[in-house]
C-alpha cells in the first residue's frame, strides 16, 4: 500500500500550479520555519487542494477564469448574451452553419474567457481567507507549531488574530462561515450575463430583434 507521501507525490504538477493561496502563506500562520522542507510543503499543498475542492463544490464554479466555447449565441449591435459570468474577454466568434437561430436569426459559436479570479482579484480576498484558514485546520497539519495556541477570535478580513492561554486541549482556528463566500456562489442556476460590449471587431449585425435571453 502506498504511503501518504507517495500519494502526495503522485499528484499532478499541473494541479499544484493552480493553488489559489501559497504554501508559504499557510505555513506562516501555522508557525512552520522557513524555508519549508519538501515533505511539509507537500502536506500543506495537499491541505490547500482539499480546501479548494470544498470551496469549488460550494460555489459551483471554478476559482480561476476558464475559456468557454458556446454555440447558438445571438449577436446584435449591443453585443452577446453568454451563459458564464463575469465575461473577461471574447476570443472569437464564428457564424453557425448547421444550427439555425430562433426565428431564423443567425447564431454564432463564441469562444470567451469568463469567471472569477480568486488568486489575485482584490475583491475575492474573502475566498483566500477562507482557503487559508481551512487549510490550517487540515489533519495533515496537526503537527504545526502554531496549533498549540488557542485562538479566541479572528477578524473577518484576516488582519488580526487574538490568542488566549488555556490548560485545555488546543483549539484549531476555525475559518469564517462558508456563507461569507456566497457572494460568488452560482447556487446551481444559469447565470444571465448582460451583453458584452462591444461586439468583436469586424462583426456588425443590424436589425436582429431580441437579446437571445435564455
Amino acid at each position: 500500500m502506498p504511503t501518504l507521501c507517495e500519494l502526495i507525490d503522485s499528484a499532478e504538477v499541473e494541479d499544484l500550479m493552480e493553488l489559489i493561496v501559497t504554501a508559504e502563506s499557510v505555513a506562516m500562520r501555522l508557525g512552520y520555519p522557513m524555508p519549508l522542507p519538501d515533505e511539509v510543503r507537500k502536506r500543506i499543498e495537499a491541505a490547500i487542494e482539499d480546501a479548494q475542492d470544498a470551496l469549488t463544490g460550494h460555489l459551483g464554479r471554478p476559482l480561476l477564469p476558464v475559456q468557454y466555447t458556446e454555440s447558438g449565441v445571438h449577436a446584435g449591435p449591443d453585443g452577446w448574451v453568454l451563459r458564464h459570468a463575469p465575461v473577461i474577454t471574447v476570443v472569437s466568434a464564428t457564424a453557425d452553419t448547421t444550427t439555425p437561430g430562433s426565428g431564423g436569426s443567425p447564431t454564432y459559436t463564441v469562444t470567451y474567457v469568463a469567471g472569477i479570479d480568486a488568486r489575485s482579484d482584490p475583491q475575492t480576498a474573502p475566498l483566500r481567507l477562507w482557503l487559508r484558514a481551512t487549510a490550517c485546520l487540515h489533519p495533515l497539519l496537526a503537527d504545526a507549531p502554531g496549533r498549540d495556541r488557542r485562538v479566541s477570535s479572528a477578524s473577518v478580513d484576516g488582519q488580526s488574530v487574538t490568542y488566549e492561554t488555556s490548560t485545555e486541549p488546543p483549539a484549531v482556528l476555525a475559518p469564517p462561515e462558508l456563507a461569507t463566500t456566497d457572494r460568488w456562489r452560482l447556487r446551481g442556476r444559469r447565470v444571465y450575463q448582460p451583453p458584452v460590449r462591444p461586439t468583436p471587431p469586424g462583426l456588425t449585425v443590424h436589425g436582429i430583434p431580441g437579446t437571445g435571453r435564455p
